[in-house]
């Protein structure tokens, strides 16, 4: 009897020690499980975030509000830093997920590894790595419309550089147009000489009189402006004469109120200083001076 009853003591007894370490395995277990099941989670988590952060960045493109810079601070990016800045987000928005797809086949490995032996458990932690595994595919689908919208931004950033590279040349286009039709308009010319040298350069003629007298010189009816000194009116306050010690008379319609202090008599030496160019130029953009 007492032998028996000794033997059934050192059955439960190794019962109860076999129950404890399978209980301490099982606890174990679940935590591992537990970690292994957050970790996952967690991963998901932070790349849904950061695809949630790249959409908005691509809105704020489209819109063109601010975009955060890599640093954090806030800063007004040109287009093509901010279209430059998305697809740089968008190849570590992909190694991201390919970096969760491989955690999350490790994953199913040590899962599988747990979970020997227990079809229940296996089954239950299968369901959970498959929800997982959905919510990655879902990413990677988003991820196939943030590339293709950061291509269609892109695209229409190359168009609007290829419209604004047309502006620009079209602008300056305008500009070269401004410039000479400027230089044109205040491009005059002059001429100072003795009479029968600018009649027989064509540049004046005798007209009137009877018999060769009374005449009087004029400008001719057809210029030459290569017979005269080109010059910009803008630039032109004073007209040096050929010869300082020799009289000139304004045979062209030029305005004498634009002259500084216009002589009485009508006859200059030394020089024709100009005071209003607009006005002087007006009448006649030939100025002629014959030498008396």
């Amino acid at each position: 009897m007492k032998k028996t009853l000794l033997l059934m003591t050192v059955a439960l007894f190794a019962t109860a020690c076999v129950s404890k370490s399978e209980h301490e395995r099982q606890v174990a277990q679940a935590a591992a499980l537990a970690a292994e099941k957050d970790s996952l989670l967690n991963e998901v988590v932070a790349t849904s975030q950061f695809i949630a952060e790249v959409n908005s960045e691509i809105d704020k493109v489209r819109t063109g509000q601010p975009v955060s810079s890599r640093t954090g601070e806030m800063e007004t990016l040109s287009p093509m830093e901010a279209r430059a800045q998305l697809l740089n987000r968008v190849t570590e928005l992909t190694a991201r997920v390919k970096t969760a797809e491989d955690r999350l086949a490790q994953s199913r490995r040590r899962i599988a590894a747990l979970t020997a032996g227990n079809a229940a458990l296996s089954g239950k932690l299968d369901s959970t790595v498959a929800s997982f595994q959905t919510l990655l595919d879902n990413q990677k689908a988003e991820i196939v419309m943030v590339v293709e919208q950061v291509t269609a931004l892109t695209s229409q950033n190359a168009q609007l550089r290829e419209a604004n590279s047309a502006l620009v040349a079209e602008g300056e286009s305008l500009k070269a147009d401004r410039e000479s039709l400027l230089a044109e308009n205040n491009t005059v010319y002059w001429v100072a000489g003795k009479r029968d040298d600018l009649i027989k350069r064509g540049i004046i003629e005798q007209r009137g009189g009877m018999l060769g007298i009374g005449r009087t010189s004029v400008l001719a009816r057809t210029l030459d402006a290569d017979e005269f000194i080109e010059v910009d009116r803008r630039e032109l306050s004073e007209l040096a004469l050929p010869d300082p010690n020799k009289s000139y008379r304004i045979i062209s319609p030029n305005d004498m109120s634009g002259l500084d202090a216009a002589p009485s008599d009508g006859r200059f030496k030394g020089a024709v200083r100009i005071a209003d160019p607009v006005s002087f130029w007006r009448p006649s953009r030939f100025l002629v001076l014959v030498e008396l």
